[in-house]
C-alpha cells in the first residue's frame, strides 16, 4: 500500500472523487488509509464545498465499505473534545431530521436515569426543522442549557447522570460541513458518523434506523466503537422509539454477533394509536405534563408510549429481571414524578435557572 499523503487536501479529494465516482472500471472503494484522507480533507476544510458534496453524494450512489465508514469515524472521533470516559451508561443518538411527534426518548432517559441508568443524549439541530424538531432545540426548550464546555457537562453528568452532547460542539468538523449537508438534503456517510460517534465511550448504545440497509451498516460498526450492547430499532420516524399501533424490527447487536426479533406490543397487553404530528410548543406542553405524573385521559396515548419503551429499555439493559417488571417500575416511576424531580435538577445544574435566560414559565418542583 503507497503511503497517502493528506497534506493538500484540494488535490487529494478530487482522487479519491475520481475513484468511488467513476463509470469506469476503475471505480473502487477506498482504502481505509485512503478513507482515512479524505476524511481529514473534510474535517479541516481543505476541500471545498463543492467537492465535499460531490464525495458524498458519489459515496451515497455507490454505497460506503465497512472500511470507508470506519476510516471516517476514526478520523472525526479525533477531531472531538476530549471528553472523559464513561462507559456505564446508554448512549442514545437522536435522528438528524428531528421529530414531528412526541418525543417519547426525553422522559424514558429521565426515568432510566433516575434510578442510576446513566443516559447520554446526543445530536444535531434538525436538518428539516420544519418537518421535525431535534432534542437539542427540545431539551433547550425544557429550560435545559445544552451549550456547555467539556468539564461543566462532565460535572452536570457525574451529578445527575444525565446529559446532552451537542454534535456540532462535540465536533467541530461537523458544524463546518453542515452547510453543505443542507444544500444536499440527502442523508449521506456524515448521518451514520454522526450515530456511531460514542463521545464519552458507553458501554450500551440504542439508534434508530429508518432502513434496514443503515441497519446492517452500523451492526458492523458498532462493536468497534468499544460498544458492548447495541439495540438498532426502526421505530418513530426513524427513531429509537417504538411504536403501540404496530410491531417493530429490532436487532441486538454485541461483542458475539447478532440477532434479529420483531416487537409486537399487543404480546404485552399495549394498544395505542400512532402518536400524532404536533409542533414543538405541543410537543414541550405534553412532555412537561407527562413528567410531572398527570394522567388525564388525553395524555393516555403518550404516557403508554413511555411507559412501554421505558420497561423495554429497562429489560434490554438488564435493570430488571423481566419485561413486565420494566413496565411496572416505569409506571411506579413516572407516578411518583421521579421524572420531573430530575428534570428540575437538570435544568438547575447545567446553570440556566440562575442564568435568567428562560423565556418559558419557570418550572417548579
Amino acid at each position: 500500500m503507497p503511503k497517502v499523503d493528506i497534506s493538500g487536501g484540494d488535490s487529494v479529494l478530487k482522487e479519491w472523487i475520481k475513484a468511488v465516482a467513476s463509470r469506469k472500471p476503475g471505480a473502487r472503494n477506498l482504502s481505509y488509509d485512503e478513507a482515512v484522507a479524505a476524511a481529514h480533507a473534510i474535517a479541516r476544510g481543505d476541500s471545498t464545498d463543492a467537492q465535499t458534496a460531490a464525495f458524498l453524494m458519489a459515496m451515497r450512489m455507490r454505497g460506503e465499505s465497512e472500511e470507508e465508514m470506519t476510516g471516517f469515524i476514526d478520523v472525526f472521533r479525533k477531531y472531538s473534545l476530549p471528553y472523559r470516559s464513561f462507559s456505564y451508561s446508554l448512549n442514545c443518538a437522536g435522528p438528524h431530521d428531528g421529530r414531528s411527534c412526541f418525543p417519547v426518548t426525553i422522559p424514558v432517559s429521565l426515568l432510566l436515569a433516575s434510578v442510576g441508568f446513566p443516559q447520554v443524549l446526543h445530536g444535531s439541530e434538525s436538518f428539516f426543522p420544519q418537518t421535525g424538531h431535534s432534542l437539542k432545540s427540545l431539551l433547550e426548550g425544557l429550560g435545559i442549557e445544552v451549550v456547555l464546555g467539556v468539564r461543566e457537562w462532565e460535572a452536570v453528568f457525574l451529578q445527575l447522570g444525565i446529559g446532552f452532547i451537542w454534535t456540532e460542539l462535540m465536533c467541530p468538523p461537523f458544524g463546518r460541513v453542515r452547510p453543505v449537508r443542507e444544500q444536499v438534503g440527502l442523508r449521506t456517510l456524515l448521518d451514520t458518523v454522526e450515530q456511531a460517534m460514542n463521545p464519552v465511550h458507553s458501554q450500551f448504545i440504542i439508534v434508530g434506523v429508518r432502513h434496514k440497509t443503515a441497519m446492517e451498516r452500523l451492526l458492523k460498526l458498532l462493536p468497534k466503537s468499544g460498544v458492548e450492547t447495541a439495540y438498532l430499532i426502526q421505530g418513530i420516524e426513524g427513531t429509537e422509539d417504538l411504536p403501540l399501533h404496530k410491531s417493530s424490527s429490532i436487532r441486538k447487536v454485541t461483542l458475539w454477533g447478532d440477532e434479529a426479533t420483531t416487537i409486537d406490543p399487543g404480546t404485552f397487553g399495549f394498544h395505542g394509536a400512532p402518536l400524532e404530528k404536533c409542533g414543538k410548543e405541543r410537543q414541550l406542553e405534553l412532555l412537561e405534563r407527562i413528567v410531572q405524573g398527570e394522567e388525564a385521559p388525553e395524555l393516555h396515548n403518550e404516557r403508554e408510549h413511555v411507559v412501554f419503551n421505558a420497561g423495554l429499555r429497562l429489560y434490554w439493559f438488564d435493570k430488571v429481571g423481566s419485561y413486565e417488571e420494566g413496565f411496572q417500575l416505569a409506571r411506579s416511576l413516572l407516578q411518583r414524578k421521579e421524572a420531573f424531580k430530575l428534570l428540575v435538577k437538570w435544568r438547575e445544574h447545567s446553570g440556566i435557572g440562575q442564568s435568567g435566560k428562560l423565556s418559558r414559565k419557570k418550572m417548579s418542583g
